[in-house]
């Protein structure tokens, strides 16, 4: 049987679809993990949910946050990488050897070099310290980060994010400071035709989707799948867009 969960993703109401078998077999196992992390500790859980764009990192995070409420002792709070993009201005100002061409950053926007990760691990310090944390996140109508948008008052953090555990410097140090690490894989092909048909009801051409893709998003999707640390728990998306463990 399925079942659909109402979230907010990016500021759309969007419905996550999960299915009995995943729920038993996946989302509440994750989140007893999580409670029984804090449960032993008694400090503050900080886990990370990595993958490629467009597999529904942020669909899951949201879900798990939902239904955390059925899990005794799982406070969780679901929040994201992508507030600690690198300002527009930085982008245009600093640029990226590619192909043998010096360009701005500005062109390869969400690549892991358009990321500031010294800010990021500096807001994990203070997540780590416990207490009430200023979160920033990206604002799409403005294109570019909102700082203390979000108040991170959780026990459990979940951040997710495609660059969590990238195995590259400077990137690569942050799965130590997380608790619990998550890595949601999917097929390259199946996310490639997700950002297509994504991109194309954003009133685009296919055509367009597909030159973006293969411009933009095609690069990191296999960048994440090809280059990421080992996670504790890997969880696969499936062609019909259920989940199981990989």
């Amino acid at each position: 049987m399925w079942h659909d969960a109402q979230v907010t993703v990016n500021g759309y109401p969007f419905v996550a679809h999960y299915s009995d078998e995943a729920y038993v077999q996946v989302l509440r196992p994750l989140l007893v993990r999580l409670a029984a992390l804090h449960a032993r500790s008694g400090k503050r859980v900080i886990a990370f949910l990595a993958g490629p764009p467009a597999a529904g990192k942020s669909t899951l995070a949201l879900l798990l946050q939902l239904l955390a409420s059925d899990v005794p002792g799982c406070d969780l709070q679901a929040i994201g990488l992508d507030g600690f993009h690198h300002y527009n201005d930085y982008l245009l100002s600093h640029t990226i050897q590619r192909d043998g061409v010096t360009i701005p950053l500005k062109a390869i926007k969400g690549a892991a070099e358009t990321f500031d990760v010294e800010r990021f691990a500096a807001k994990l310090a203070q997540l780590r310290d416990g207490g009430e944390v200023s979160w920033p996140v990206y604002d799409r109508t403005i294109h570019d980060p909102r700082e203390n948008a979000v108040q991170v008052t959780a026990p459990i953090v979940l951040i997710e994010g495609n660059w969590l555990l990238l195995d590259e410097a400077p990137w690569s140090h942050l799965a130590s400071l997380a608790d619990y690490t998550v890595f949601l894989r999917a097929d390259e092909a199946g996310v490639r035709e997700r950002a297509i048909t994504r991109k194309a009801k954003g009133g685009i051409s296919r055509e367009e989707a597909e030159a973006h893709y293969d411009r933009s998003d095609g690069p990191n999707v296999h960048r994440v799948l090809t280059h990421s640390l080992p996670a504790d728990c890997t969880i696969c998306l499936q062609p019909d867009g259920d989940l199981r463990l990989g």
